[in-house]
C-alpha cells in the first residue's frame, strides 16, 4: 500500500461521522419519503452510509475499487430482501458523492467520485440481471456437497447440534478426507448462513449459533485427521484485529497440523503489537517458518497489511514468509501483492501447498 493512499483513507476515517451526518441530510432533503416512511430512519441511514465509508476507505488505501463496489452489490442484495428499494441505495450514493466532492480535498474526492461512479454502473446493470441470481444459494455452487451441507445446516438452525455432527462424521466415514468435508461441507454451510441473513432469512442469533457450533464440530473432525510425523516447521496462524471470524483459519491451522507442522492458532481478533510480539523476539529472530494471516471482508484489509509491515520491521534482516487469504482475497485476487504477503490461499487445502512452497523458497 502507499503511503498517500493510506493517508487519503485515514482522511475518510477522521470526519467519516460528519460526512455520514451531512450525506443523510442531503437524502433526506431530497427524498423526505424516506424520514416520514419508518421511526429511526435517519439512525439507520447514518449506519448505512458509515458502513459505505468504511468500505471507501479500505478500497482507497488499497487502491482496489471493487473493494467498494462489491460492498455496494452486496447491499443492493440485502435493499432487496428487505423490500428496500434499491434505487434509494443509488440515490444514496449520489448525495455521498456529493458531499464527498463538497467537503474533501479535489484530490480525494475525485478519487472517491471515481469509485462511487463505478458502483452506480454496477447497479444500473444489476438492474437488468435476473434479480433471482442474486439469491441463489451457495450450497449449489460447483464442488459442493450439496446434499450433506444443506443437512449439516438444517440441524443447526434446528439446533440440532449432535445431528449436525453426525453428518460430517458420516462424509468422513463414506470415505471424505477431513479436508474435503471441511471446504465441501462446512465452509459452503457458514457462506449459506452469512448469505440467509443477507436477505433476511436467518438472524443474528442464526449465523451465531452456526459459527459457535462449527467451532465445536472442527473439534471433533480433528480427531479424524491422520497425522505426519514432526516436518520442523513451526506457523503461526490468526485473523487480524478487527476480524471477527476464526473457522477460516483455525481449518488452516488443523491441516497443517495434519501435515506435520506444529502450528500456534492465535484465533480472531487479533492485535498486531501482540502477534509481533509472538512470531518475533527481542533480538528480530523469528520464530516460526511461516505467518498465515486471515482476513475474511474488505474492512480488513488495512489490518492486515499493518500487520504484514509490523512483522517486516521486527525482523529487518529474516524475512518471514507470510501467506494471507479470506474473503477479501477472493474479491480481490491480486490484493495479497498490495497488502505485501508473499503467498495466498483460497481455501484450506491450498493452504497447505502454498505453505510447503513458501517455508522452502
Amino acid at each position: 500500500m502507499l503511503a498517500t493512499d493510506r493517508q487519503h483513507a485515514e482522511s475518510i476515517d477522521s470526519v467519516s461521522r460528519a460526512l455520514a451526518e451531512w450525506t443523510v441530510s442531503l437524502l433526506f432533503e431530497r427524498h423526505p419519503e424516506l424520514e416520514r416512511r419508518m421511526g429511526g430512519a435517519r439512525a439507520l441511514w447514518k449506519g448505512e452510509i458509515m458502513n459505505r465509508l468504511h468500505h471507501m476507505a479500505e478500497a482507497i488505501a488499497a487502491d482496489r475499487p471493487a473493494l467498494f463496489v462489491q460492498s455496494v452489490e452486496w447491499a443492493r442484495a440485502a435493499f432487496i430482501a428487505r423490500e428496500m428499494d434499491p434505487a434509494h441505495l443509488s440515490a444514496s450514493l449520489i448525495a455521498l458523492e456529493e458531499t464527498l466532492r463538497s467537503e474533501l480535498p479535489a484530490e480525494l474526492s475525485g478519487r472517491a467520485s471515481a469509485i462511487i461512479d463505478e458502483s452506480l454502473d454496477a447497479l444500473e446493470r444489476a438492474e437488468a440481471a435476473d434479480v433471482e441470481s442474486m439469491f441463489d444459494s451457495v450450497l449449489e455452487h460447483e464442488g459442493v456437497d450439496t446434499v450433506r451441507a444443506r443437512a449439516y445446516l438444517v440441524h443447526l438452525l434446528e439446533r440440532h447440534q449432535a445431528r449436525a455432527v453426525d453428518v460430517l462424521l458420516d462424509a468422513v466415514n463414506s470415505g471424505r478426507t477431513v479436508a474435503q468435508v471441511y471446504e465441501t461441507v462446512v465452509a459452503p454451510a457458514l457462506g449459506e448462513v452469512g448469505r440467509l441473513w443477507q436477505i433476511q432469512e436467518a438472524t443474528v442469533a442464526d449465523e451465531h449459533y452456526v459459527t459457535t457450533a462449527t467451532q465445536g464440530a472442527l473439534a471433533v473432525l480433528r480427531t479424524r485427521l491422520p497425522q505426519a510425523p514432526r516436518n520442523g516447521k513451526r506457523a503461526l496462524a490468526a485473523s487480524v484485529g478487527g476480524d471477527l471470524h476464526d473457522v477460516g483459519i483455525r481449518m488452516v491451522a488443523d491441516l497443517l497440523e495434519s501435515e506435520g507442522w506444529q502450528v500456534d492458532c492465535l484465533g480472531a481478533n487479533m492485535p498486531t503489537v501482540d502477534l509481533v510480539e509472538h512470531a518475533v523476539d527481542d533480538f528480530g529472530t523469528p520464530q516460526f517458518d511461516l505467518v498465515a494471516l486471515s482476513a475474511s471482508t474488505g474492512l480488513t484489509v488495512r489490518s492486515i497489511a499493518k500487520a504484514i509491515e509490523a512483522l517486516r520491521e521486527a525482523s529487518p534482516d529474516r524475512h518471514i514468509p507470510i501467506m494471507v487469504g479470506g474473503g477479501a482475497f477472493r474479491v480481490v485476487p491480486d490484493l495479497w501483492k498490495v497488502v505485501g504477503a508473499d503467498g495466498c490461499a483460497c481455501s484450506a487445502t491450498e493452504a497447505v501447498r502454498v505453505a510447503a512452497k513458501l517455508a522452502t523458497a
